[in-house]
C-alpha cells in the first residue's frame, strides 16, 4: 500500500537508489571473491566503481525495454483510435533521465576500461621509486599508443567533416558505433571460445583417469616454469646484492652527496629482497599418511639457488646512475611477478592433482568391491 501511495518523486528516487545500491553491493561481493589479497585500495575502488556502472546499466535495461514497449503500445492505440491508457504499463518515474544516465555510465566505463587500465598497469609495473616518477613513466608509456591514435582519429574526423559534411553529433555516433563493433567482436570471440571449451571441459571431467594424466602433464610443465622463474629470480637477487655492494663502495670513496638518493632507492629494492629470498616453492606433492602416491610425477620441487652451471654470473652495471637503478628495479619487479605467478600455478595444479588422485582411488576401491 505504501508503494502504491508513494509520490512520483519518491518512486523515482527509490528506482535510482535501489539500482545504484544493488550495483555497488554486487561489485563489492565479486571483488571480495576474486580480488587478490593485499590489493591496493585505489585499484579496488576504481574497479568497484567501473563494475558498478556496468551493473547499473544492466539493472536499468528492463526499465528501458518496458518503457519502449509501453510507448509502442500507446502509439498503436492512437493509430487504432483506442484509449492509450488501456496499455498495461509500469510506472516509470524519471525515465526521461535514462538516456543521460546510460550515456554517462557508458562513457565513464569505456574511459576506465581503456585509458585507466593502461595507466594503472604502467604505474604498477614502473621501475621508478617515487609516485611522481611512476606516474610520469605510466603517462609516457600510455602516450606511445594514445597520442598517435588520437592524431589519426582527429585527422579522420576532420576529413569526414570537410569531405562529407558530417556534423559532430553524427561523428560521435559513428565513433560510438565503432567502439561497440569492437566490443561485439570481442564478445563473439569469447562466446566462440566458451561455447566450445566449456562443454569440452565438462566432457573431459567425466574421464577420471584422463584428467589425472592431464594434471600430471600440467604439473610437470609448471614445475619447469617454476624452476626457470626461480633461477631468474635468484640471478636478479644476486645482481641487486652486488649492485648494493658496489654502491656502498662508491659512496664511501666519494665526497659527493649525489649518492644519498641512489642509496635511498637501493634501500627500497633491498626491502623487497628478504621476502623474495625467504619464499620457497611448494615441495613435491606427497602424503604418506593418507596413502596417496606422488600423483603427478613431478620432476622434483624447484629449489632456491638453482642455476645452470654454464650461466654467466650476475654483474652489476659499470656506472651506477638513477636510470640503471630504475632498470634493475624493473627487472626485480618482473622477476617477482614471474616467480609468484609460476609458483601459484604450480601449487594450483598440485592441489587439483591430489584431489583427482583421491577421486581415482575411491573409484578403484568402489570398482573392486563390485567385482
Amino acid at each position: 500500500v505504501a508503494a502504491v501511495s508513494a509520490s512520483p518523486s519518491q518512486q523515482r528516487a527509490a528506482m535510482w537508489v535501489a539500482s545504484a545500491l544493488i550495483s555497488v553491493i554486487v561489485s563489492a561481493a565479486l571483488l571480495r571473491h576474486y580480488a587478490e589479497p593485499h590489493t591496493r585500495v585505489y585499484i579496488l575502488a576504481l574497479v568497484c566503481f567501473s563494475w558498478s556502472l556496468t551493473f547499473f546499466i544492466v539493472l536499468l535495461l528492463p526499465f528501458d525495454l518496458e518503457h519502449a514497449f509501453c510507448e509502442r503500445c500507446r502509439q498503436g492505440a492512437e493509430e487504432l483510435e483506442r484509449d492509450p491508457d488501456s496499455c498495461a504499463c509500469l510506472p516509470n518515474p524519471g525515465i526521461e533521465l535514462l538516456p543521460t544516465c546510460i550515456s554517462f555510465a557508458y562513457g565513464t566505463t569505456m574511459l576506465l576500461g581503456y585509458v585507466m587500465n593502461d595507466l594503472l598497469m604502467g604505474y604498477i609495473n614502473s621501475g621508478e621509486f617515487s609516485a611522481r616518477g611512476k606516474l610520469r613513466d605510466a603517462m609516457r608509456e600510455a602516450a606511445i599508443f594514445y597520442i598517435p591514435a588520437a592524431v589519426i582519429g582527429i585527422g579522420f574526423m576532420l576529413w569526414l567533416i570537410v569531405h562529407d559534411g558530417l556534423t559532430f553529433t553524427t561523428i560521435r555516433a559513428l565513433g560510438r558505433a565503432f567502439v561497440n563493433t569492437i566490443g561485439l567482436f570481442i564478445l563473439v570471440a569469447f562466446l566462440g571460445y566458451g561455447l566450445v571449451e566449456v562443454p569440452r571441459s565438462l566432457w573431459n571431467q567425466g574421464d577420471t583417469l584422463g584428467q589425472l594424466r592431464y594434471l600430471q602433464f600440467k604439473v610437470a610443465i609448471k614445475s619447469e616454469e617454476l624452476q626457470a622463474a626461480r633461477r631468474k629470480l635468484d640471478e636478479t637477487l644476486e645482481l641487486v646484492r652486488s649492485t648494493d655492494v658496489q654502491l656502498r663502495q662508491e659512496a664511501a670513496s666519494a665526497a659527493s652527496q649525489g649518492y644519498a638518493r641512489l642509496q635511498a632507492n637501493m634501500a627500497q629494492m633491498l626491502g623487497r629482497c628478504p621476502t623474495l629470498a625467504a619464499a620457497a616453492p611448494m615441495p613435491p606433492a606427497r602424503d604418506s599418511e593418507s596413502g596417496l602416491k606422488p600423483p603427478l610425477g613431478s620432476p622434483g620441487s624447484p629449489k632456491k639457488g638453482l642455476s645452470s652451471p654454464g650461466a654467466p654470473a650476475a654483474r652489476a652495471p659499470d656506472r651506477l646512475t638513477h636510470k640503471a637503478l630504475v632498470a634493475l628495479h624493473l627487472r626485480l619487479i618482473k622477476a617477482l611477478a614471474s616467480d609468484k605467478r609460476a609458483r601459484g600455478m604450480y601449487e594450483l595444479y598440485v592441489r587439483q592433482g591430489i584431489r583427482q588422485q583421491a577421486v581415482v582411488e575411491r573409484y578403484n576401491r568402489a570398482l573392486s568391491r563390485w567385482q
